[in-house]
Parts: C-alpha cells; sequence; structure tokens
C-alpha cells in the first residue's frame, strides 16, 4: 500500500491535490481510499470533502476526529473508535491511501 499524506494551512490546495491523485490512481485501475482529520464535529452524511473524494473514486473515505471516525465504504455510514492514524490505516486494503491532516503540533 501507498501511503500520500498531506498537511498544511486551510485553503492550500490539500483536497484539490488529493483528489487529482485519487482519480489518477482509479484510471490507472488502482484502489484508492482517504482519510481525512477534521476538528469539526463529525457527521454521517455525504458531503463536503467526504463527498469530494467519494466522487473521485476513493472507498473507503474515512472521517476522523478525535479518537473518532466515520466510514463511508458504499454502505452505511459506521462509526469507530481509534487512538492513532495507524489504527486507521490497518482498516484499508488499498493499492494508494491519501491522508489529508494529522499535523503534528
Amino acid at each position: 500500500m501507498e501511503v500520500i499524506h498531506i498537511s498544511g494551512a486551510s485553503g492550500s490546495g490539500k483536497t484539490t491535490r488529493l483528489i487529482e491523485l485519487i482519480r489518477a490512481a482509479v484510471a490507472q485501475g488502482r484502489t484508492a481510499g482517504a482519510i481525512k482529520h477534521t476538528h469539526h464535529p463529525l457527521n454521517e452524511q455525504r458531503r463536503g470533502d467526504t463527498a469530494k473524494f467519494l466522487d473521485a473514486g476513493a472507498r473507503p473515505v474515512i472521517l476522523a476526529g478525535d479518537g473518532e471516525a466515520v466510514v463511508f465504504d458504499g454502505g452505511p455510514a459506521r462509526r469507530v473508535a481509534y487512538s492513532s492514524l495507524s489504527d486507521l490505516l490497518a482498516l484499508m486494503t488499498n493499492d494508494l491511501v491519501v491522508v489529508e491532516g494529522f499535523r503534528q503540533r
């Protein structure tokens, strides 16, 4: 599994670049998944960056808060507990996984 991790300031183009990478991988016949860390309250709705990643072809897409994440994988969204990014990566079986956020402070 190839993992690409991007973090940075809001509005710097992180999501746009990761969507390009997902689309390119899917066009090559590879599978892609996405993990995005958020400081906003978690939700099970297909909207915002979650929808963008799904529309680009990523499966699953994981929206991660602090210690809890929502997994979107084609069925009903489900919540999972985690203690580190490694726990979320362990849920992936993709050729490529893109990770946004999880910036060290």
